[in-house]
């Protein structure tokens, strides 16, 4: 049986199809770009704990013994941050690889909306032009997503949680609420090149540095004030940290030095992390997405963590711990296939339930646990299938129009 959804889960952001590299664009002359596996696996982390959180936050939990175990998916939602580090990290070094380089802001606009847009927008014509023609839009819920789609439409979908004071994007059947994160990823996008290429690698830093503090000195004062926790949580400067945290590790990659103490550094910030986590949850009661103090210091900590896994597996001058465990075939897989898994998985949430029912998977193995967790996979493999098929029959198609904007210099012909 099914729980009825009291306020709106957050979701994880956009992905790249670039994930396991380094400098995501080998071809560039004279980089030295290296696969690193254990990114394309974290990338993977971050999407089954979000997928996982709005799966478990679904289901009932009745009997004392699965509070534990449903605890742990419910922290899920933190998996965001673990997307925007990475994105933070991965953007900001193409970025830099290619800052002077022909076409910059040509090549790069163009091969993000060659990544994100065309399966986004099929997304979204499906939903409002197809579905409406065999499952009416009736019931005031629904009216009402259609009526604002706007926001939708133009990547401003974390920004029209905030104008109307409402996630209003989840009515009956129809749950668009995770679009709200690739908006904040567009977002970055736009803006983010224009800052590279002006201040350079030199004033990136504190620039960096700049946002990560102004981020969470935001949270607080909003907190402060007495804001209601969707507009902490939504608004792009609210979420800069993590973006800002992703790019300082690009950045300390790049610049070599010694290696031993960039690990120590990342060593101690995941420990104090881990810390400042637990400090939390037992401050709370918990790490809960609808509390306030929990989104205000719990993005900023697993954003920290995150931040100092990736600098220790991207680092090419150490072995991390870190990167045996997330260099796991089915974490790498799952990372490989994240975007469309992210895309799709809370429009598959209520089709899977009625296909398979989880009383119904409860009553036949006799465990209100067993059933859930049969459930649980169930919906995990069908975001897998649907991502796979989306990704070989129509995503790689638009792909290969990234060879038209290469970031390769093209070779000048001998006179």
């Amino acid at each position: 049986m099914m729980a009825t959804r009291t306020s709106e889960p957050p979701a994880p952001a956009a992905v790249d199809e670039a994930s396991s590299a380094l400098l995501p664009d080998p071809t560039i002359p004279g980089a030295a770009s290296r696969h690193v596996p254990a990114l394309d696996g974290l990338r993977g982390v971050a999407i089954l704990g979000v997928m996982l959180f709005h799966c478990a936050i679904m289901l009932r939990w009745e009997q004392p013994a699965a509070a534990w175990l449903a605890g742990w998916p419910r922290v899920g939602w933190l998996g965001v941050d673990v997307f925007f580090v990475l994105s933070g990290f991965l953007i900001t070094g193409i970025l830099l690889d290619t800052r002077g380089g022909p076409r910059y802001f040509l090549n790069f606009y163009a091969r993000r909306i060659l990544r994100i847009m065309p399966v986004y927008y099929l997304m979204l014509a499906v939903v409002f032009f197809v579905l409406p023609r065999f499952v009416p839009f009736e019931s005031e819920g629904l009216r009402t997503i259609q009526a604002r789609q706007a926001w939708l439409w133009t990547h401003l979908t974390n920004i029209g949680w905030v104008y109307h004071r409402k996630v209003w994007a989840f009515a009956d059947w129809l749950d668009l609420t995770h679009l709200w994160s690739l908006a904040v990823e567009e977002q970055f996008y736009l803006v983010w090149p224009l800052v590279v290429h002006v201040l350079g690698p030199r004033r990136l830093r504190p620039a960096c540095l700049a946002c990560i503090a102004g981020s969470l000195c935001l949270r607080v004062a909003l907190w402060l004030a007495d804001q209601r926790p969707g507009a902490i949580y939504f608004p792009t400067p609210c979420r800069l940290d993590g973006l800002a945290l992703g790019a300082v590790v690009a950045l300390a990659v790049r610049e070599g030095g010694d290696a031993a103490r960039r690990l120590a550094l990342a060593r101690r910030g995941v420990w104090l992390a881990i810390g400042l986590l637990g400090i939390l949850a037992a401050w709370r009661g918990g790490l809960e997405f609808t509390d306030r103090p929990a989104v205000v210091f719990g993005v900023s900590a697993v954003g920290l963590l995150a931040a100092s896994v990736v600098a220790q597996v991207a680092d090419p001058a150490v072995r991390s711990p870190w990167s045996r465990p997330l260099e796991h075939p089915l974490l790498r897989t799952a990372g490989k296939y994240s975007y469309g898994m992210y895309l799709f998985h809370s429009l598959l949430l209520g089709p899977v339930e009625r296909l398979v029912p989880a009383a119904s998977l409860q009553a036949a193995v006799g465990s209100e646990v067993g059933g859930n967790l049969l459930f649980m996979a169930a919906f995990v493999a069908a975001c897998f299938g649907v991502a796979f098929v989306s990704w070989h029959a129509y995503e790689k198609h638009w792909l290969a129009f990234k060879t038209w904007f290469d970031y390769r210099p093209r070779e000048s012909t001998p006179r």
